[in-house]
């Protein structure tokens, strides 16, 4: 019964259409073509762009902060990129100057600063005290309110220069190549980057200050708004500190690939360290500057 069976089997089989493996390896099969459409997106985020203006570097600023990371390691851009991110700067904190001018002015008050040697002295409680002002045109006209523009928008400059050889030798500690412009571009991007988030906070705090102004809010309320917005730049100045933070982690693709990793993390922690000095130095850079001026 078995062999009969096998026989059957057999014979079917031989039966069968013999078909050659050459045969089926020669069967055309449809092409695909390539879809070029993701080179063509990752060329297009490689190409640099055209307008590197100011209002061109805060475009990048706000919605391409990669691509402006990759910019500012082109040695060739470094030195066009330098004065214009200074000037974003300074156009940002002088915005500012004149913001925090109309809202201690349409209060009717006005700063008043003590020196920081009769602070140490104990000859004073308090070094700033808000006191009233006679009318709103009297601290345009007696340049006060240029002052206190001025104080803000060269003593945040001023702290970062005076902080940059410190960043520098952080980032020669931590293992990085990079030469002192370098460490210049990425300081003042950050600068830039602050200042434009700043920039975006003013109208915010404008509108609550006319509203203390107009509904009247209690003398605590109104103090505390005014304080507010001294220290402003320094909230907004968390943008550029991680804008910072981010762009000396990205330097870290220049180190051997056996201690990047430990580098990365000690590099970031240097980059923290030297933002807590600079938040540490700006402020009495700026009270220093205004205090001076105001005498």
């Amino acid at each position: 019964m078995t062999t009969d069976t096998l026989s059957k089997a057999e014979s079917f089989v031989a039966q069968l259409p013999q078909t050659s493996a050459r045969h089926s390896k020669q069967v055309d099969l449809p092409l695909l073509e390539r879809d070029n459409s993701a080179a063509t997106a990752e060329v297009n985020l490689d190409e640099k762009p055209t307008n590197l203006g100011v209002l061109g570097l805060v475009e990048l600023i706000l919605k391409r902060r990669d691509t402006l990371d990759r910019l500012i390691r082109d040695p060739e851009l470094q030195p066009i990129l330098l004065p214009r991110f200074l000037a974003i700067s300074l156009i940002g904190f002088v915005f500012f100057g004149v913001a925090m001018s109309l809202v201690l002015t349409s209060s009717h008050v006005w700063p008043q600063l003590e020196s920081i040697t009769h602070k140490l002295r104990g000859t004073t409680n308090t070094l700033v005290t808000f006191q009233s002002s006679p009318g709103m045109a009297a601290h345009w006209w007696d340049g006060s309110a240029l002052k206190l523009t001025a104080a803000y928008a060269f003593g945040l400059i001023a702290a970062t220069g005076v902080c940059l050889p410190s960043l520098y030798f952080y980032g020669l500690l931590a293992g990085v190549r990079m030469s002192l412009l370098d460490v210049a571009v990425q300081a003042l991007k950050s600068k830039a980057t602050s200042a434009v988030a700043l920039v975006g906070i003013l109208p915010i705090y404008a509108a609550v200050g006319m509203g203390i102004v107009i509904f009247e809010a209690p003398e605590p309320i109104r103090i505390g708004a005014f304080w507010l917005g001294l220290i402003l730049p320094f909230i907004a100045g968390l943008w550029g500190t991680f804008s910072l933070y981010h762009s000396f982690a990205n330097l870290c693709d220049t180190l051997p690939l056996e201690r990047r990793w430990d580098r990365t993390c000690f590099l970031r922690r240097l980059v923290a360290a030297w933002a807590a000095c600079y938040t540490a130095v700006s402020p009495v850079m700026i009270y220093t500057l205004w205090e001076r001026l105001a005498r």
